[in-house]
């Protein structure tokens, strides 16, 4: 972006000023002296007025002239997971040739109804036609989307008696993970190599995946003599990783409907920590080696191993709504395109523990082997 676009930029949104609660109480003082002075015609009383007017006037033009000139650049944000803080690097752009803008501090746009909590992030002096790095401390107690309408740049400089803030149009947009938990899942199998497909990365299976210059970290054995005589340079093979067992997650992602606040907040809680588990599960079995996937009531992940497949399975939990159906329904049933083992979890009511869906607790996680179709 160029310093012309930036001060264009910068021009987009106009000022909005908020009294601090010092503001107010020198608003209220210059008042009560504005009348003292008019009505007693005391000379003390009009110096008085006329220091305090002073004051008002240089702190309106000195915050305009640090916010002029200043935008702001919102890189990509980390991962994000529910409960766990992250920093979200932010660059404040002064784009005035002489004047430093002082005291100056940024925040997100966000609704009123939001989960997100946040930090701001704070510059002291911005030095004029550079570019300072200032970070925003954000935080959501709940998994989602959280959409944000563009940045916030304040400054309360020079005397705190007012705030003086401008907005940067850019949208921005938040996906939080569920939280992630330590737990464990009973009943798997262990890791044994080569019963699956290879998975597509560079590992110590028997498949060939490629070619490489050598480095002296190889192992001699892992030379390819024919190809290095051929190139006239050490040339090394790679192979595919071994897969593993596939475990499909099966996520029952609905809750019963009732009328009692206290329930649904209840159940909703408890549909959360579902999703909590979902991942925790999918995170501790696929770095244990496991291809995993999941189904859930809005859509199907197929198994699959690898750090990118594990964002993919936190983004599809991010954006997995909550289902309500009526009381007494059974849980829909939830079929995978592969065999393997199934991790099947569901929120569990009392009419569906009649129906001995669940013997006891209130959350069912079972671990079963699914029913193997005939090939015969």
């Amino acid at each position: 972006m160029t310093p012309s676009q930036l001060s264009r930029l910068g021009r987009a949104i106009p000022r909005r000023l908020r009294f601090t609660r010092q503001g107010k109480l020198l608003f209220g003082v210059t008042i009560l002296v504005g009348f003292g002075a008019v009505n007693s015609g005391n000379n003390l009383l009009y110096l008085v007025l006329g220091t305090l007017l002073s004051l008002i006037i240089i702190s309106g033009v000195l915050s305009e002239l640090t916010l002029r000139g200043v935008t702001a650049i919102r890189h990509e944000p980390p991962r994000l997971f529910a409960n766990s803080a992250s920093l979200i690097r932010i660059d404040l752009c002064n784009t005035k040739r002489r004047v430093a803008s002082l005291s100056v501090e940024v925040t997100e746009l966000t609704p009123s109804d939001s989960s997100l909590t946040q930090r701001r992030g704070f510059v002291l002096r911005l030095p004029p036609n550079e570019v300072v790095t200032t970070h925003l401390r954000i935080q959501s107690t709940r998994r989602g989307v959280v959409n944000t309408a563009g940045l916030r740049i304040a400054t309360r400089y020079p005397f705190g008696f007012f705030e003086k803030s401008r907005f940067v149009p850019l949208a921005g947009r938040y996906v939080v993970y569920p939280a992630l938990r330590q737990i464990s899942v009973p009943g798997l199998p262990p890791v044994s190599r080569g019963t699956d497909e290879e998975q597509p990365n560079v590992g110590r299976g028997d498949e060939f995946y490629g070619l490489r210059d050598a480095s002296p970290e190889d192992d001699a054995r892992t030379i390819a003599w024919k190809v290095t005589a051929r190139r006239d340079k050490v040339v090394v093979r790679e192979n595919q990783r071994p897969a593993t067992q596939h475990i499909q997650l099966l996520l029952h992602n609905v809750v019963p409907k009732v009328d009692a606040e206290d329930e649904r907040a209840a159940h909703r809680e408890s549909i959360e920590t579902l999703f909590e588990h979902a991942a925790s599960i999918a995170t501790s079995c696929m770095e244990a080696g496991y291809a995993v996937g999941l189904t859930s009531c809005d859509g199907h992940v197929p198994a699959e191993a690898g750090a990118s497949h594990l964002v993919r399975l936190y983004e599809h939990l991010a954006h997995l709504p909550v289902r309500v159906v009526p009381t007494g329904t059974a849980l829909p049933a939830l079929t995978h395109a592969r065999t393997g083992r199934a991790v099947e979890l569901a929120l569990v009511t009392e009419s569906q523990r009649a129906a001995a869906l669940a013997p006891s607790g209130d959350r069912l996680y079972r671990v079963s082997e699914p029913e193997r179709e005939d090939t015969a």
